[in-house]
Parts: structure tokens; C-alpha cells; sequence
């Protein structure tokens, strides 16, 4: 009997790369003081600044927070 269906064996040589790792450092939010982060935020450049250009809202937004 004559079949087409024949076993392929082949042998793949493959570089892997080592991987490092990585610190991800994040902030509790649970723990911020509301009030004071409030207080903070009304007498920053956010409040102080106002633009219609939003370049420069990103920027200030950037640099306070």
C-alpha cells in the first residue's frame, strides 16, 4: 500500500535570548492624603497658568503633577 502521508523529522537550531528582568515601581493610591493633594493642586501652575494652547497645558500639567 502506497500512502502520502510520510513522518517529516527535522532538526531546528534556535538562538534564545535571556531575558532580564524588569522593577516596576508604582505609587499606593490608596494611602495619598486627599485633602492635602487638594491644597496642593489649588495653589499649583495648573490653577495659576490658564492657555488655549495645549502644548503648553501638557507641559505645565507635566512638570506639577
Amino acid at each position: 500500500m502506497l500512502s502520502n502521508h510520510f513522518l517529516i523529522s527535522i532538526n531546528v537550531s534556535l538562538q534564545t535570548h535571556s531575558v532580564s528582568a524588569k522593577v516596576i515601581a508604582y505609587r499606593n493610591y490608596k494611602s495619598i492624603d486627599d485633602d492635602a493633594f487638594l491644597a496642593n493642586l489649588s495653589v499649583s501652575s495648573i490653577v495659576l497658568e490658564l492657555s488655549n494652547d495645549i502644548d503648553i497645558q501638557v507641559d505645565i500639567y507635566d512638570r506639577t503633577l
